[in-house]
């Protein structure tokens, strides 16, 4: 039997050892870097709650039990455990009565305050890099999420391959081997034939599939490895929810469960939390409200979903679909929305499920609706589409969820598109509505909903309309109706500023709106200072350049909204080439996605022009950081839907709204009316539920009212 190179068999062996090992560093750099990240967030959370320890008395170290001399701490002119945290040991131990075991007492009750402020600070992750301490923890930060990232990517689909790996590698170090020619020469026949079995079997090895993609794991972990810091940040600025995710899971980030759970009572919650959900048909993310609010929609069964715009509704209905989808492939789901995002809708289930989704809309209508009634799936429709399809579901297929989109759109019992809806209460065995509407300051419009969903609710609810706005009303409403705010759940949002930009009219700006109050056409008068044709004499249309000539600057995306299409044509007419697209009432459902998804690939300082009935309902448009509006709006929840756009879940710059306002006009008369109805609403709880509550801030009287004044003021001036 010929003898085998044995050094070289050794060094074959060491090498499978060694390959094994790099393998499992992919796993082993998992635990590290979560450990990394947890110490890195939380020393960023106690530097940001260092100035809570202001708040606390020195007082306070009385309860402590050290014998901490109070007094003493307060005659040396400490006041407060800011004051002690910065103080030098040698300072406190100079204090009567304060020697190394009193200080190391106080050093520690203070890092215990510290410890317990800084569970409920909120990270914020900035990608601007203004040369300060924290600016720069941030963007570490990030750097260690992204290489994270990139590395759980790796693991998730190594993972497979280890226990087959550790299975060869095992076998063959268990095996006892000739090492040298001494051993061949004085080894058995059965030895020998081991021996060089092994040879031929790791040699097989080298050559496997295995080899192929364990070696390919370990390329792929090591580029994951080699992220820079620039690169992070600009991974972290497309994908900014994923990164809040990992900050959720690795114990970066904090929110009370209190606010993620509002005014559910403390029972249902804890059966809520304890659903257990499976996501194995789930591709994305959640955060921590977003599995309450998935494990709420199906351990309810029939409930109204109104968490505010950009808290990711849709994201929490695909995940109840996945649940269910993963216990029955042949399932089937109904989406009803508006048509404005049908295509939204069809893209989001693509992207964040296994389930196949159909659009019923239009010519392709009927074959749609056949293979999804045939095999399953997700069906997305309108409204408009359901007189289409309602007779071929009604008493006739069973869905595993109807999901209806914008479910204010059904708040008229009388409505035909109510009457459709409503006619597949039996066939569907969970319902999930949504809308971002406070619907508990329009209790009648949100007991019509009630209706459908949980009948034995709405009458009493009815009897309570005076407690809407008080914590009762709330709880009573627990089991059908979830709400959560941006504030509650989106600590990390960055801040938004609101800026009113009061431009001087020209004497062309004046001239047109003095022929419009003659021609007594309020809505030209709302056009003001973009009546004119050349808009080089318009002071609004001078100050738009210059708000996106300085965006561009700073590299900010700007999305400009008014309500008037001859507004939107001058506008983009003006901007020329830095307008990346515009979307209008006559842009069809397909062409507005596009628009985002081109809008959100355009280079920075580039403008998406949108009528704002169009663009600020139903779309995500978050790459934007500038929001301009043209003229006032009558419906103040037309502006706050439209912010919502840029201002959601996965904005990672500050928010800044312009608007565009000219003295002496209408533009004033309108602001002068909001502040009015601002101060009569005070007493609601957040801005959208203000919003909502004013409705329409003039009404025709208001107009004839005004329209008289300016006629007194501006036409006996004209000659």
């Amino acid at each position: 039997m010929e003898r085998p190179d044995l050094r070289k068999l050794k060094e074959l062996v060491g090498s499978l050892s060694e390959l094994e090992q790099h393998f499992l560093e992919i796993f082993r750099d998992g635990e590290r870097r979560k450990g990394e990240i947890h110490a890195l967030s939380v020393r960023i959370r106690k530097e940001s709650a260092g100035a809570s320890l202001k708040t606390v008395s020195v007082e306070e170290l009385k309860n402590a039990g050290a014998g901490i001399p109070v007094d003493a701490l307060l005659a040396a002119g400490y006041t407060n455990l800011e004051e002690l945290a910065q103080a030098e040991n040698w300072e406190l131990t100079a204090i009567d009565g304060i020697g190394e075991k009193k200080a190391a007492a106080i050093r520690q009750i203070t890092e215990e305050f510290l410890t317990r402020f800084a569970e409920h600070e909120t990270i914020r992750l900035s990608v601007e890099d203004d040369g300060s301490q924290s600016s720069a923890e941030a963007r570490d930060l990030i750097h260690q999420i992204a290489i994270f990232r990139g590395g759980e990517a790796v693991r998730r689909d190594a993972a497979g391959l280890q226990p087959e790996l550790h299975g060869f590698t095992e076998e063959i170090r268990s095996r006892d081997l000739i090492e040298n020619r001494v051993q061949w020469f004085f080894s058995n026949r059965a030895k020998k034939e081991q021996t060089v079995q092994t040879v031929y079997e790791i040699m097989d090895f080298l050559k496997s599939p295995l080899f192929e993609r364990v070696t390919h794991f370990i390329e792929l972990f090591h580029q994951t490895q080699q992220i820079t810091k620039d690169e992070a940040v600009a991974d972290f600025t497309r994908n900014a929810a994923a990164y809040y995710v990992l900050l959720e899971q690795l114990g970066g980030s904090h929110i009370p469960q209190t606010l993620v759970y509002d005014s559910v009572p403390e029972q249902l919650a804890h059966e809520i939390d304890a659903f257990p959900l499976d996501l194995t048909a789930f591709q994305g993310d959640l955060r921590t409200y977003q599995t309450f609010g998935t494990k709420y929609i199906l351990h309810q069964g029939r409930v109204l979903l109104g968490d505010e715009m950009g808290l990711g509704k849709t994201i929490q209905a695909i995940a109840a679909m996945a649940h269910l989808y993963a216990g029955d492939p042949t399932a089937h789901f109904l989406i009803v929305s508006p048509l404005s995002v049908l295509v939204n809708w069809h893209r989001e289930i693509r992207r964040f499920s296994t389930i196949r989704p159909y659009i019923l809309h239009g010519e392709d209508l009927d074959t749609q609706f056949g293979k999804w009634r045939d095999g399953g799936g997700a069906a997305v429709t309108n409204y408009e589409s359901m007189g289409r399809i309602i007779d071929a579901i009604d008493n006739r297929m069973k869905l595993k969820l109807l999901v209806i989109d914008e479910a204010h759109y059904i708040k008229n019992p009388q409505a035909q598109r109510t009457k459709h809806i409503h006619r597949l209460d039996d066939e569907s065995e969970r319902i999930l509505m949504m809308t971002g509407t406070p619907l508990e300051n329009h209790v009648e419009e949100m007991c019509a909903l009630i209706d459908f969903i949980r009948p034995d609710m709405s009458g009493e609810l009815r009897d309570m309309a005076k407690m809407s706005r008080f914590p009762q009303f709330r709880e009573k409403l627990a089991p059908a109706y979830l709400r959560r705010t941006r504030e509650q759940v989106l600590k990390e949002l960055p801040p938004i500023e609101e800026e009113r930009e009061w431009c001087r009219m020209t004497e062309a700006d004046s001239r047109a709106y003095v022929e419009a109050i003659r021609e007594r056409s309020f809505p030209a008068m709302r056009r003001v200072s973009f009546l004119q044709e050349d808009l080089k004499t318009s002071s609004k249309a001078g100050r738009l350049q210059e708000l996106c000539g300085q965006a561009q600057s700073e590299g900010r995306k700007v999305v400009v909204y008014s309500f008037f299409r001859e507004t939107i044509d001058k506008v983009v007419g003006l901007l020329g080439d830095s307008c990346a697209g515009v979307i209008t009432g006559e842009t069809d459902a397909v062409k507005r996605q596009t628009l985002i998804d081109g809008f959100a690939d355009a280079p920075d300082g580039s403008i998406l022009v949108c009528q704002i009935q169009a663009g600020g309902t139903g779309l995500n448009i978050q790459s934007a950081s500038i929001v301009i509006f043209c003229e006032p709006q009558i419906k103040p929840s037309l502006e706050n839907q439209a912010i919502s756009r840029v201002y959601r879940m996965g904005q990672v710059r500050n928010v800044l709204v312009y608007r565009l306002l000219c003295e002496g006009s209408v533009d004033e008369a309108m602001v002068l009316r909001l502040e009015e109805k601002q101060a009569e609403f005070d007493a609601y709880a957040d801005r959208s539920a203000m919003a909502e509550a004013t409705e329409n801030l003039v009404d025709q009287g208001w107009i004839k009212s005004f329209m008289e004044q300016e006629s007194r003021k501006y036409l006996p001036m004209v000659v």
